[in-house]
């Protein structure tokens, strides 16, 4: 029960509490342009202008949770994932090109397959720390997140992102895409990751209403 209450703790702090309004809370919209843009820092991604990033993601962000939780009430990591996935292109609720229910489809397979989310984050994991990463980040992270599974597993929202994380991470065409890919979306749900030589801690991101957003280097 105490690993259950801390992680419902971390997806708090990362989300401020759950959204339900048709207002994008400003802080939010702050640590998306804060946490996405040092992802993309030293990437030719970064020379790309903002467009609808912001409001799309919020948009599919709300779509996604409609259709797997039957809820519009989403978190801040399902807001950052979803304007991560919107930088990339999601014209017409699209992931990777893909209609998004065909992909929250493959999520739940995924989950099935790996029978829940908690065997399924120890699988990713296993994975992770087998690929060969020529920065040292994935064996790093695998380390780092398999010390409790609760973040990733323990909310049935945070579950299927890091089910999500994990087909797009698998997509991907070289292992050091894969690994790349992998703990950009796993930063969100986990609060912490190795980006390269980086540790990045987003957990109190948007903690604090009115204040700047707030990335701290982990350990």
């Amino acid at each position: 029960m105490m690993k259950v209450l801390l992680a419902f703790l971390l997806a708090s702090l990362l989300g401020a509490g759950p959204a339900t309004a048709s207002q994008i809370p400003p802080e939010w919209q702050a640590a998306a342009l804060t946490v996405i843009g040092e992802l993309e820092r030293d990437t030719p991604q970064a020379a790309k202008p903002w467009e609808r990033e912001l409001t799309d993601g919020w948009n599919l962000a709300r779509a996604w949770r409609r259709y797997n939780n039957r809820n519009s009430e989403i978190i801040l990591a399902e807001y950052l994932t979803f304007v991560a996935v919107c930088r990339q292109g999601c014209a017409g609720h699209t992931i990777e090109g893909q209609d998004y229910r065909t992909v929250a489809e493959e999520m739940k397979a995924l989950r099935v397959e790996h029978g829940g989310p908690y065997v399924l984050a120890a699988n990713a994991h296993s994975w992770l720390a087998n690929l060969p990463d020529p920065t040292g980040a994935a064996r790093k992270n695998a380390v780092l997140w398999g010390k409790d599974l609760d973040a990733a597993a323990a909310d049935f929202a945070t579950g299927n992102l890091y089910a999500l994380a994990w087909l797009l991470a698998r997509a991907q065409p070289t292992a050091a895409e894969q690994a790349a890919t992998f703990a950009r979306f796993a930063l969100f749900v986990q609060g912490r990751a190795w980006i390269g030589a980086r540790c990045l801690d987003i957990s109190k991101v948007a903690m604090v209403l009115g204040a700047p957003p707030r990335i701290e280097v982990c350990r």
